[in-house]
């Protein structure tokens, strides 16, 4: 009788002087990492399996611990629980220190939901301003920072969370953090995918997109990549989401390795542009207020600073301002970032720079750490740093928008606010 190979290990991993099995539902990939055919999965044929994959960014411009990325994607293999999982907070946690946040702070903060999953969790944010409570905020010029777009971006998550507690405490004692809160409309997402980051805390290290069923595909794949998933519904930015000659349905002709038709690849970008929920949820934010003039998004990882284009290798109007702010953020980042335009790292469509560039919004992502799941003796030095370059793109925004008009429109009705 033949054996069932998705029931048996037929492949290993090294750790230190310690053969380790790759886990039976993870055999099919072990195959394609095993270059020799040894049933040995060395690091080498690791490290070149994810560069093939993309999950290694260009490393002429990208900052990388190599040996933490593989030793991440072992865990990954042998389907294990990242042993730094606890130094990360918790989809609960997270909503729970939001709440306490809106608590102590009620005078500035307050935690709002901007949606829910397709398994039921809420979107929250926490907003931050002068008056929050009140409802007298939309008159100030907004800034929106987001987190964990992608679920195994773990610290991408922690550094907005930890900016969130630095405003929020900070407007007590700290003059210049009130000044932010009474100039400006701020409001902090720490987890854009709330059911894909638990899926990567509990089940799947590795997991990037959400979590919903793609029955529309004729497949049982799951999940959507949220950030190839963004539009705006208006013909005149139809190819920032699907670039022209790239046809839906078809993966010969997908828009470079980093967006894809396939909807069991990591980087599928959806049946449909802003087709899942959390990117209306945030579309709704970001272009439906009408007074939002900034958003930075946080990824991880890499090192860098990106912005637009990323569908493109065409230079924005305003690239002198985005290069002075972006050298102005790496400046608090004691230099150790590159500042480079989003499509020279890999060109991609469906990413939310283009889309709030597009709508007139200056638009940056930040690739923070070294690799997927930083090492926890890193990640307060990772959210203190960046926490300082997210208060000068915030003081960016504000200056440049210190006496905005009264009322704004959003670019498309359906994602105008009740």
């Amino acid at each position: 009788m033949g054996h069932d190979l998705t029931s048996i290990s037929r492949f290993n991993v090294q750790e230190g002087q310690k053969m380790l099995g790759v886990h039976p539902l993870r055999n099919q990939e072990a195959a394609e990492i095993d270059a020799n055919q040894d049933q040995v999965l060395q690091d080498g044929e690791i490290r070149d399996y994810l560069i093939q994959r993309g999950d290694i960014p260009d490393l002429d411009k990208a900052d990388v611990d190599i040996d933490q990325v593989v030793s991440d994607f072992k865990v990954h293999l042998r389907k294990e629980q990242p042993i730094q999982q606890s130094a990360y907070h918790s989809y609960e946690q997270v909503a729970e220190e939001l709440e306490s946040l809106a608590t102590r702070f009620p005078e500035v903060a307050e935690r709002v939901s901007l949606g829910q999953t397709t398994e039921g969790r809420e979107i929250w944010a926490l907003h931050l301003s002068t008056g929050v409570r009140d409802g007298e905020t939309l008159s100030k010029p907004g800034v929106v920072i987001t987190g964990a777009h992608h679920a195994r971006e773990w610290a991408s998550m922690e550094a907005p969370l930890y900016l969130a507690g630095q405003m929020a405490e900070g407007s007590i004692s700290d003059p210049e953090m009130r000044r932010r809160l009474e100039q400006g409309d701020i409001w902090i997402v720490p987890c854009a995918n709330p059911d894909g980051y638990e899926h990567s805390r509990q089940e799947d290290n590795w997991w990037r997109k959400n979590r919903r069923p793609l029955p529309e595909t004729g497949s049982s794949a799951v999940g959507v990549d949220l950030n190839r998933n963004y539009d705006d519904g208006k013909p005149e930015h139809a190819t920032l989401y699907r670039p022209a000659g790239d046809l839906p349905g078809r993966t010969d002709d997908d828009f470079g390795r980093a967006t894809s038709d396939n909807p069991w690849d990591d980087t599928y970008r959806g049946p449909s542009g802003a087709s899942e929920s959390e990117v209306q949820a945030l579309l709704k934010l970001e272009l439906g207020r009408g007074n939002i003039k900034g958003v930075l998004d946080h990824h991880g990882y890499g090192q860098m600073v990106l912005y637009p284009w990323g569908v493109s290798n065409k230079p924005v109007e305003n690239l002198a301002e985005y290069r002075r702010v972006g050298e102005k953020m790496n400046k608090a980042l004691n230099n150790s970032f590159r500042v480079i335009q989003s499509s020279s790292l890999y060109p991609t469509s469906g990413g939310s720079h283009d889309i709030h560039h597009a709508n007139g919004i200056f638009s940056m992502t930040l690739e923070i750490g070294r690799s997927f799941q930083p090492d926890r003796t890193r990640l307060e030095d990772i959210c203190k740093s960046v926490a300082a370059a997210n208060l000068v793109f915030i003081d960016e925004i504000l200056a440049r928008h210190d006496s905005p008009p009264p009322t704004a429109s959003g670019p498309a009705d359906e994602y105008l606010l009740a």
